[in-house]
């Protein structure tokens, strides 16, 4: 497999393997070898021009570029399976024949020949004579050594460098000289004997409406001192026999060999289901390079790409030679390198404790390195905009050529800048056309229900051929599909920005945006950069948010070769872990360089600190529950109480003293006796904004309660003269006070209320959890009214939860110190457990005789013994709460499964060191162990050996006798083993 290497200037450019039966070493192939010459544009260095003919116009090229050249000749020749050791510029001389019509000077290389007939390619554009194998002597810029390297060489008008060898294999009619019916630029590139090639390249120009495509002179006719007869001759096909990348595909296969008759060789394809594919034989020519048969397959086999691995299956019969077999039946795989047919799979518990909890990683096998990510999901709230000084998460492949974040006056929605994307040529001679632009919000979404993607565009000078696509990925970026269709008003642009809300469809995965600007006809009209330079071309995109979604924030990661586990803590996720969050945990693979998307996540909600995890729906016995210890603790309190009726009213009176606790300004007070502004008593609470600037004055209610489906949350307001942008929140939250969310909000009035007036907010949403509630006065935008000490601000009063559910019984259990594990039983509660009736657990810390705060509230219904679950999934649900095990599996590494921990009664989360009891009498070998319960769902067996190699049953007994069990097997000679042999009944 190809080795993962990160800059093409690291990459070697020959020597390479590639095992074509495997995928992934395909796959590894094309990322880590092909990949690497890519941008070889950028390497290239031409030092030529397009105005001389005189010695040294044709010019020189980069070290570089021409490795980028060896490396992507000998990529393709490793995918064919013939020796990818060729030599690209090495100083090589010209191959001159006696018969040569014209001979240049013998000193002269391969190389030099090859450029100067790159160059008089060029030169006698648009005309195609300069590609004549035999050109005359009337071209522009001919030599004797640029009709030496046409009449030994691959030539192509329109690519040039690796782009060329591509045509060149795939033997494509445009831009390449005609001669792809018989493949002879591939049968010379793919020439099991070669070892020596030249490249010669222009890089093509475009100025003002004159263009010069880009050329290549390839040399590939050796001379006889360079070849290699040691290589023996081999069948090899294009597209080459196993797995393959479909971007190479042609209408055109072909299979070779140096010493095969093809003259009267026939074809026979089908497709995976057996069914024939037609198929037209178009050559059997022999010579220029390995003799062989050429067959045209349609248009839906020559396809550059399929949604899913395609195979096709190929006999060549009736091949003639010596020693050649006479049918050579193979099939080929064409498939999208880009994507993996592996995924990575991460299990592990629903809910790990902050301070960390090991992860699986499965699903990814023959890959360079695995990577495990930490996501947190959160509220999409963000903007994305082009200021200077901003985190924009934005990527764009876009030109250097023209500023994607563009300062053009009136052209920025918000601040003074937006994102641009322009064409910044009308012509790239790299690609033939006109260069798409585009960008992507580097962001992963998850829509909900209504979801929509929002931004701000003003078109400037843009023809309507010229077009913005809005697209959307669900699949990490591989495929996109079309959200909006923008096109161009003409010289007339837009007057002013225009906003767009794009529906995003609530899909369960993440999905990614980009914004792509294109030319839908190549024929049309457009605006380019280059041509108006001080004019606004393109279209201005700015202020991209999306509404009614979530996000997944990239947080942390750990990458290793072969990674198996790992550490799920704040330490590897780069941030704390708290209650109420969720974590998205993904793994993806990394091959011949590349990061494939992640795969499916493992959706997990960390604990806190005395926070409990288990069944929600206990059999009537009682289950186990996991908590976090607290470091501090000496000791621990469980609670169990079950919830009955009762109401409280918390008011601002001096008696009984208020439970609240607040975060406002030193410049007034909670507590207000302002007249007309309290519904009873004396006093009123008081949330006001005392400077311009203030952003949050708040007060929480130091009450748990717990509503029902009837319970609302009832209170008495009058505002003062507030902004109104100031928010009255009513907020509740259900993990302590870590975490709130708003039921309720009331606007500021300029003008203040004219009497107090009742509130009610529904809590049925929170029947059945421990809440506590908050008041909460922000300002939302802009500044706050100018502050005045007696009236401004919002007034609260008699605050009461109606219809709660107090506590009809409880009971508190001591938990020894260094425990993690609760349990529920009858015992726990003081009462037995009944079939639905709801129970609330919690656990409190003690140092010493001082009792700590309460853990959050753990709601549970008990359920009857016939509904709960049994055998081993009871045990790992009611006994092992946050543990994921499995029968096979080895949770605790220790060398036993988690079935034998469980047949054994031994914890199979702490390694285990159990070794058996071994008797020994004249008749019978025997073995034992503890056995604390009997599982009915477990067959408990066991074997005997003599050679640990085979292992029988025959004549071993088993017993269960004085809580334990005992295995015995007859004795024969004195090398007897014995193992237990544990098995799940169906």
């Amino acid at each position: 497999m190809a080795a993962t290497l990160a800059a093409a200037s690291a990459v070697p450019t020959r020597g390479f393997e590639v095992d074509t039966s495997d995928r992934n070493s395909v796959v590894a192939h094309f990322q880590s070898v092909y990949r690497a010459s890519e941008g070889y544009r950028d390497r290239m260095e031409w030092t030529g021009n397009f105005t001389s003919t005189a010695a040294g116009a044709e010019g020189t090229v980069s070290p570089t570029f021409v490795g980028d050249v060896e490396r992507r000749v000998n990529y393709f020749r490793a995918l064919c399976g013939v020796p990818a050791n060729v030599r690209v510029n090495s100083g090589s001389t010209v191959n001159i024949q006696a018969a040569d019509a014209h001979k240049p000077d013998a000193s002269t290389t391969k190389a030099a020949a090859a450029q100067r007939s790159a160059l008089m390619i060029v030169r006698n554009y648009p005309s195609t004579s300069g590609m004549n194998h035999n050109p005359a002597q009337s071209n522009v810029a001919w030599t004797a050594a640029a009709w030496n390297a046409n009449r030994n060489g691959n030539l192509a008008l329109g690519y040039f460098g690796p782009g060329a060898v591509d045509s060149y294999v795939k033997e494509d009619v445009s831009g390449v000289s005609n001669w792809n019916v018989d493949v002879g630029h591939r049968r010379w590139l793919m020439s099991h004997w070669s070892t020596d090639f030249a490249t010669g390249d222009t890089p093509g120009r475009f100025s003002g409406n004159s263009v010069l495509p880009p050329t290549n002179a390839l040399y590939v006719v050796p001379k006889v001192s360079e070849v290699d007869f040691s290589v023996a001759p081999l069948f090899h096909a294009f597209p080459a026999a196993g797995y393959f990348p479909a971007r190479h595909n042609t209408p055109y296969w072909s299979l070779s060999h140096s010493e095969a008759d093809f003259s009267s060789a026939t074809v026979t394809m089908s497709d995976s289901s057996m069914t024939a594919v037609p198929v037209t034989v178009v050559s059997r020519r022999e010579g220029s390079g390995d003799n062989s048969l050429v067959w045209q397959v349609p248009a839906s086999v020559s396809a550059p790409s399929f949604p899913a691995d395609t195979t096709f299956h190929v006999t060549v019969s009736n091949i003639k030679g010596d020693k050649v077999p006479s049918q050579y039946t193979y099939q080929v795989t064409l498939i999208n390198p880009n994507r993996l047919n592996e995924s990575g799979v991460i299990t592990g518990g629903n809910s790990p404790v902050a301070s960390g909890a090991t992860y699986q990683v499965g699903g990814l096998n023959g890959v360079d390195q695995i990577e495990a990510g930490m996501f947190q999901r959160k509220a999409a709230t963000w903007s994305e905009g082009s200021e200077d000084g901003t985190t924009a998460k934005i990527i764009s492949s876009t030109s250097s050529t023209y500023a994607f974040n563009a300062a053009v006056s009136g052209y920025a929605k918000s601040g003074s800048k937006a994102f641009r994307l322009t064409f910044p040529t009308r012509y790239d001679p790299l690609i033939n056309g006109v260069p798409r632009q585009l960008f992507r919000v580097d962001r992963e979404i998850l829509p909900g229900n209504g979801a929509t993607l929002n931004f701000h565009y003003r078109r400037g000078l843009m023809t309507p051929a010229s077009k913005l696509a809005v697209e959307s990925s669900t699949d990490g970026g591989l495929t996109w599909v079309s959200l909006l269709s923008i096109s161009g008003a003409g010289s007339s642009g837009d007057s002013a920005f225009q906003s767009s809300s794009v529906p995003l469809a609530h899909v369960g995965v993440p999905t990614m945006v980009r914004f792509r600007y294109y030319l839908s006809d190549s024929t049309a009209a457009l605006y380019a950069h280059e041509d108006y330079p001080s004019h606004p071309t393109g279209i201005f995109i700015d202020d991209i948010s999306v509404s009614g979604s979530d996000w997944l924030e990239s947080s942390g990661s750990v990458k290793s070769s072969g990674l198996q586990s790992f550490t799920f803590s704040s330490a590897t996720a780069g941030t704390t872990l708290s209650s109420g969050q969720t974590w998205w945990l993904r793994a993806r693979a990394h091959l011949g360089g590349r990061a494939f998307p992640w795969g499916a996540a493992k959706v997990v909600s960390p604990r806190g600190v005395l926070e409990l995890s288990g069944t929600s729906a206990p059999p009537l016995s009682g289950a186990n529950y996991d908590f976090i210890p607290d470091p501090q603790a000496t000791s621990y309190l469980l609670e169990v109480s079950a919830p009955g009726g009762g109401v409280w009213t918390e008011g601002a009176e001096t008696s009984p003293v208020p439970h609240v606790s607040s975060q406002i300004s030193t410049a007034y007070s909670l507590y207000s006796d302002l007249a007309g502004y309290r519904k009873s008593g004396a006093r009123s609470f008081r949330l006001g904004m005392a400077t311009t600037t203030d952003t949050e004055e708040l007060f929480t209610i130091e009450r748990d309660t717990i509503p029902t489906s009837a319970s609302t949350l009832e209170f008495w307001t009058r505002r003062g003269p507030m902004a109104k942008t100031n928010l009255l929140h009513a907020e509740v939250s259900t993990n302590g006070g870590d975490t709130w969310t708003s039921l309720w909000s009331l606007p500021g009035t300029t003008k203040a209320d004219s009497a107090v007036t009742k509130q009610s907010v529904s809590l049925s949403a929170y029947a059945g959890k421990t809440v506590k509630v908050r008041f909460a006065l922000r300002n939302s935008s802009g500044s706050n009214l100018k502050w005045n000490a007696k009236t401004s601000g919002v007034w609260i009063d008699d605050i009461t939860v109606t219809s709660p559910s107090p506590v009809l019984w409880s009971k508190e259990t001591s938990v020894s110190p260094g425990a993690t594990t609760v349990s529920l039983s009858e015992f726990s509660a003081g009462h037995p457990l009944v079939i639905g009736q709801i129970l609330h657990l919690r656990v409190r810390s003690m140092n010493g005789a001082t009792a700590g705060a309460w853990g959050p509230s753990f709601v549970v219904t008990p359920t009857s013994s016939s509904a709960a679950l049994t055998g081993f999934a009871a045990y790992q649900v009611y006994e092992y709460p946050s543990v994921t095990l499995s029968f096979e599996g080895d949770a605790d590494g220790d060398g036993m499964p988690d079935g034998l921990e469980y047949a054994f009664s031994t914890d199979p989360t702490q390694p285990t060191v159990s070794a058996d009891e071994v008797t020994v009498n004249a008749a019978r070998f025997e073995i034992s162990r503890d056995l604390p319960v009997e599982r009915p769902d477990v067959d408990y067996r066991a074997q005997w050996s003599d050679d640990l190699k085979n292992w029988s049953e025959a004549g071993v007994e088993i017993r269960i006798e004085g809580g334990k069990i005992i295995a015995s097997a007859p004795r024969v000679g004195s090398s007897r083993m014995m193992r237990w042999l544990i098995l799940e009944k169906q």
